[in-house]
């Protein structure tokens, strides 16, 4: 479908980056969102009889440490749907009041029909900034994340009055550092339901160590990814993301496809409870699975309003691969006074070499955010749990080294296996 090769277009526009550093999967995360946001409202899968709906929309957080290239994948999808047109697209800093006024307005776009459903890619390279801090802010994305459940959603102010929106249907990507995500999300959502509609997108690394400048840096400016954007890039995927808007339907999955997920899903509820988890998102992964599913089919070029037994194992492992980035925004936040440290003092041995590091390591890259008693305390704590095995070295330099174990390091390893 429009001169696209056989592979998706996800796919095919990942391949397209091979030279960047950006992590591929918050490339093809990013640009999932894209075929989210050009769906709307077109499609829906149901279950139950009917009873149950499901629309591809979908809320990605790319998480990691600042540096590692969030801004490139989120930039790409931002010029991507803009130049689609299919949908709102709110970038930039807005506060929520402002974001629900646009989506209840009648949207119009030259030359294609009027879009008077309440649809809209919220995008931000920063979680922090993307909303100007309001304590209803998540809570409203929160509520609209589930617009099949809301037809008609009503926002009553005393200074703009009624607004409604119309059928909301609302694909968010954001980018966040740790330190950015705990000032950003209030405890009270992270448990309270927003978090467990995000697919957290977790990374640690780039993706590969490049020579950043190439033969050809001396003759490439700025303007000139503009220039390949326009001539080579919109021509190639454009086309496909606007067809997906112009097209409406049921997504309905194939014979096998309904047998694997149901075989799936009764495997993982039967084993869900061992995993510990305050957001909501193990108890959401079925859905999310559904959702991906319905997007993965939509990025194929031919395979629009079917979803493959192939589709649905794709997105059983990308789903999945995120349990531990949901894990850990959990980590670190209770009613134990050294919560934030001891989750601290765990990161620094997950980033580690062989995640381990000597007493003086720890007490020096901590320093501001606990002393040698706390130190002492948490690492106590964390060996009484076998999360943390300690030995003692001897002569002049004498020190404590601990060493990652237990329940953590195997879910490190677990995460690290799947990359």
């Amino acid at each position: 479908m429009n001169g696209l090769p056989d592979e998706s277009w996800v796919d095919s526009l990942v391949a397209e980056t091979q030279h960047v550093e950006t992590p591929q999967s918050w490339q093809w995360w990013s640009y999932l969102c894209c075929i989210s946001a050009a769906a709307g409202n077109n499609y829906y899968l149901t279950s139950l009889k009917g009873d149950l709906v499901y629309k591809p929309n979908i809320y990605v957080l790319l998480l990691g440490e600042s540096g590692l290239g969030k801004g490139f994948p989120i930039n790409r999808a931002y010029m991507l749907s803009h130049k689609a047109d299919n949908t709102r697209v709110i970038k930039g800093r807005s506060s929520i009041q402002a974001i629900v006024t646009e989506l209840s307005q009648t949207k119009t776009v030259p030359g294609k029909p009027l879009i008077t459903d309440s649809r809209g890619f919220i995008i931000n390279g920063e979680l922090s900034t993307a909303i100007i801090a309001d304590p209803d802010a998540l809570t409203l994305l929160t509520d609209l994340y589930d617009g099949h459940y809301n037809p008609e959603w009503s926002n009553r102010l005393k200074t703009s009055g009624t607004e409604k929106l119309t059928n909301p249907y609302i694909t968010c990507l954001f980018g966040s550092s740790p330190a950015h995500f705990y000032d950003s999300v209030p405890q009270a959502n992270i448990e309270g339901g927003y978090i467990g509609r995000n697919l957290i997108i977790y990374e640690e690394k780039r993706s590969k160590d490049v020579d950043l400048l190439d033969e050809e840096s001396a003759e490439q400016t700025k303007e000139s990814e503009k220039i390949r954007f326009e001539s080579y890039i919109a021509p190639k995927y454009v086309p496909h993301l606007v067809a997906i808007g112009q097209t409406k339907g049921r997504i309905i999955p194939s014979e096998g496809a309904r047998l694997y997920f149901n075989s799936w899903r009764k495997e993982w509820r039967a084993t869900q409870a061992k995993y510990n988890d305050k957001t909501g998102f193990i108890n959401r992964v079925p859905d999310h699975m559904l959702k991906v599913a319905m997007l993965i089919s939509l990025s194929r070029p031919n395979g629009m309003l079917v979803i493959t037994e192939r589709d649905m194992e794709e997105a059983r492992d990308k789903v999945t691969a995120l349990v531990y980035a949901a894990q850990q925004t959990t980590a670190g936040i209770g009613l134990d006074p050294l919560a934030v440290q001891t989750k601290f003092v765990l990161n620094l041995l997950i980033a580690a070499s062989e995640n381990k590091l000597t007493r003086k390591q720890l007490l020096t890259r901590g320093y501001g955010n606990f002393d040698a008693p706390t130190l002492d305390r948490i690492m106590e704590s964390l060996q009484e749990m076998n999360w943390v095995d300690r030995q003692r070295t001897f002569g002049s330099n004498a020190d404590l080294i601990y060493h990652l174990s237990g329940e953590p390091l195997a879910n490190l390893n677990k995460f690290r296996e799947r990359k």
